[in-house]
């Protein structure tokens, strides 16, 4: 029997959530193998469970404004997009697919997108969308349920268990105004 020593930097991230109230018991499964990023964040938004496994519901916040005929948006770290997640910027609108990423700056992510979605300020937000959408159909891919509880590293091809809360307290988490409405039981100062 041999035995295996992973060696990993620690890293330290923001707490978001404040109270924890109610949550999914015994905790949650998460696919990983349609994540991108290394982290699954504190206060990620998640899907009710498909067949025993919850999916991340995507979301990048924008950090440069992009002009109605740009398709290179600029997003802050700690997103899960992959190139073919398809995106849009408002539930309803236009939704198109991601076939670029480019993680080169330390300091911000660039999507390339197929199709221009309009104009878009800086602090607004991009949402992983169901399907392609030229008009206004767009809606999200996975309807938001709970959300995470602890950071935990991402491994490609390992399960990924985790606490999910229900019902909790959260402060400076970046939740768009469209997934907080769906999260009945988060409250976000």
């Amino acid at each position: 029997m041999s035995m295996t020593v992973q060696r990993r930097k620690e890293t330290r991230f923001p707490s978001v959530i404040m109270h924890k109230v109610a949550d999914v018991r015994g905790g949650v499964s998460v696919q990983t193998k349609e994540l991108g990023g290394k982290y699954l964040l504190e206060g990620t938004a998640l899907s009710a469970p498909i067949d025993g496994i919850c999916h991340v519901v995507k979301v990048a916040k924008i950090n440069e404004d992009v002009a109605a005929s740009g398709v290179a948006i600029k997003v802050e770290k700690g997103h899960h997009f992959v190139v073919g997640d398809i995106l849009c910027a408002k539930l309803g609108n236009k939704a198109t697919t991601i076939t670029a990423i480019d993680a080169s700056d330390k300091s911000v992510d660039t999507l390339t997108i197929k199709a221009a979605l309009g104009e878009l300020k800086k602090g607004a937000f991009v949402f992983l969308a169901e399907k392609e959408s030229a008009d206004t159909k767009s809606a999200l891919k996975y309807a938001p349920f709970a959300i995470n509880g602890t950071t935990k590293p991402v491994v490609a091809g390992d399960n990924l268990d985790t606490d999910a809360w229900l019902i909790a307290v959260t402060k400076g988490n970046d939740l768009p105004t469209e997934i907080e409405q769906a999260l009945k039981g988060v409250i976000n100062y």
